[in-house]
Formats: C-alpha cells, sequence, structure tokens
C-alpha cells in the first residue's frame, strides 16, 4: 500500500509552518509526491449513476459473485447480451448475465443454456450493468498455512 506520510514538525528545527512554500516557491518534489488512491477513483466511472450492491445469496457463484460480495452497478452504460446485470422480474430483484438469442431474452446463472430463464414477453426493468465485483476475504475464505 502506498500513502501519504504526515512527518510530526519538529519547532526547534522547522520555524515556518511549510518550508516547502515560503515566499512561493514551491518544493521540485511537489511533483513526485504520491496522493492517496481512493477506490472509487479505480472503479467508478460515473459517479451519479453508480450504485453498490451486496449479494444475498451464492447464485452468481459461477461469475465469482459470492454472498456477501459488493457489486458495482453503472446505470449510465448501454447493456448488452453477455453482460452481468441487475434487474427486477415482476418485482424481483436478480443479478444475471443478460443472453440474446434471437427473438429470445434469457437470464443465466452461467454459461449454458440449461439454466437459463426466457424472460420473452415478461415485465422485466434493468436497473444497469455490472461493472465491478469486490470479494470479501474473510478467515474463512482462505486455508491457514501458519506463516505470516
Amino acid at each position: 500500500m502506498i500513502r501519504e506520510l504526515d512527518l510530526p514538525q519538529n519547532n526547534t528545527l522547522d520555524t515556518l509552518d511549510n518550508p516547502g512554500r515560503v515566499s512561493g516557491f514551491i518544493s521540485p518534489a511537489e511533483d513526485y509526491k504520491q496522493r492517496r488512491l481512493h477506490i472509487a477513483q479505480r472503479i467508478v466511472n460515473d459517479p451519479t449513476n453508480t450504485f453498490y450492491f451486496e449479494c444475498d445469496d451464492d447464485h452468481m457463484r459461477y461469475f465469482g459473485i459470492m454472498k456477501g460480495s459488493i457489486i458495482v452497478v453503472d446505470k449510465s452504460v448501454q447493456v448488452t447480451s453477455g453482460m452481468l446485470i441487475v434487474c427486477a422480474v415482476e418485482g424481483e430483484w436478480l443479478t444475471r448475465k443478460l443472453c440474446i438469442k434471437g427473438d429470445n431474452t434469457y437470464l443465466c446463472l452461467n454459461d449454458t443454456m440449461d439454466a437459463c430463464l426466457n424472460i420473452t414477453g415478461r415485465n422485466v426493468t434493468v436497473f444497469g450493468a455490472v461493472t465491478w465485483t469486490c470479494l470479501p476475504h474473510s478467515k474463512q475464505n482462505h486455508v491457514r498455512t501458519g506463516r505470516l
């Protein structure tokens, strides 16, 4: 992890509040100073259309989405066949893979058509496209090795 360090000021040696900004001159090292990375800077393209959901089941395990996973959903992304989406099918919220084959539309749990729900002609509201998945890393999810 890279993070900015705040060193305590020594009032005996440093008589100025910010010695790098004396008389309007900026320290040449200021260009190399690293800022702290916020996770939203990496995973959010459109903050006003981005939402977060926590999964409450393991139905999407095939795609790496397990119970407790946080999924990042962007409403501004154009949804196409093959994308993971969050939608409401007749009032029930689901995360599924959207598959369009000819005139039929399916919501799938994996890449095979045997685990798909045909939603052609049904009342479906697509909320948005899943852009990221954040998995929890807990003691139950990894094997103890005995090493640090």
